[in-house]
């Protein structure tokens, strides 16, 4: 047998065995392929305080959708999407069903908005796929990829959306938030995948245990993980007035969160007066002129990997400082008359 070629100067091993067995060496190679790095990191905890403002509007458009299908609404009654028999009764966004499970998706949400740097992140996104091909929790749960990949992708779409259209954030922050916040999302899509496929099975052990006791939703070896914070509603009255359709104060979650029939928007921005979405920006701040000496030192996250300059397509490490400056796609400065 031949021995194997020396690997090219600067290209990786990733060993496949351990891509399936260790979910440490799995995250890491994504975060690898995808780039996901410290401006990622920095970009989403910027972005911390608008998608939590979001979180809400979110939760109620989520479950909007899922109870539009009858495909999809049947599971809250079978916990089986593969479960076909005729459906008893049908839930509904009043039921006190729903009003858990909105509960916690919003600690879902928040769990996803928090500090992504500690490695018990991504075990709970992990254990959010085992928990749905009915293992890993006490009332077993099998949701059909398909589902949850549209759910998901739903959820991205209604963040991005909501971030891009924000009427004060910069341009270049926006930018950098969704790219990030897209870079985990995918990195959850493939954590919730891998428990569908049969990719790895050869090195995963045939007696292996993967329902990890059974745990209670929102625990993690044993830890409670969802409901502490105080911004996921972990109260006692916060889940009685969840259950009850309306806010501490008494008035109807869907009044609190302008998510009303009449006049649902998928931007909470959106209710902003006129006169304030049409302020005038504030002058962008002089940066340095150079033509990519010193990138690192001033880089901006969410500069474009890849832009076209006179119809030539230059990497980021060439570009100006300013990644919007460039007099093909005009000037975001005011034109003197």
């Amino acid at each position: 047998m031949a021995e194997p070629a020396p690997m090219p100067k600067g290209m990786q091993h990733v060993d496949r065995g351990d891509l399936y067995t260790s979910l440490p060496t799995r995250v890491q190679f994504l975060h690898s392929f995808l780039e996901f790095g410290p401006d990622d990191v920095a970009a989403l905890i910027l972005g911390q305080r608008y998608i939590k403002a979001l979180i809400p509007a979110i939760v109620n458009i989520v479950y909007k959708k899922l109870l539009k299908y009858d495909i999809t609404a049947r599971v809250f009654t079978t916990r089986n999407s593969k479960d076909e028999s005729p459906v008893s009764s049908w839930a509904s966004e009043e039921s006190a069903q729903i009003q858990h499970r909105k509960m916690f998706l919003r600690w879902y949400l928040t769990k996803l908005n928090s500090d992504c740097t500690k490695m018990e992140y991504w075990e709970y996104l992990d254990k959010v796929g085992l928990m749905h091909v009915g293992k890993g929790r006490k009332n077993p749960l099998h949701v059909d990829y398909v589902f949850l990949g549209a759910c998901l992708g739903f959820i991205q779409d209604s963040l991005f959306d909501a971030i891009l259209s924000h009427p004060r954030l910069e341009l270049p922050k926006k930018i950098a938030i969704v790219r990030a916040l897209g870079k985990v999302i995918w990195i959850q899509n493939d954590l919730m995948e891998k428990w569908h496929n049969s990719d790895g099975l050869d090195f995963l052990d045939e007696e292996e245990d993967l329902d990890e006791g059974d745990e209670q939703e929102g625990y993690l070896h044993g830890k409670k993980v969802l409901g502490d914070d105080a911004a996921s509603i972990s109260s006692d009255s916060s889940k009685r007035s969840s259950e009850s359709g309306k806010t501490v104060l008494g008035r109807p979650i869907e009044e609190a969160t302008h998510l009303t029939d009449a006049a649902m928007s998928r931007c909470p921005f959106s209710g902003m007066q006129r006169t304030e979405q049409r302020a005038t920006p504030p002058p962008p701040r002089a940066m340095p002129t150079t033509n990519g000496a010193g990138l690192d030192e001033f880089h901006i996250p969410g500069t474009p990997r890849l832009k076209l300059v006179d119809g030539v397509t230059v990497l980021k490490d060439k570009l100006d400082l300013n990644p919007f400056s460039d007099p093909m796609f005009g000037s975001d400065e005011p034109k003197k008359v």
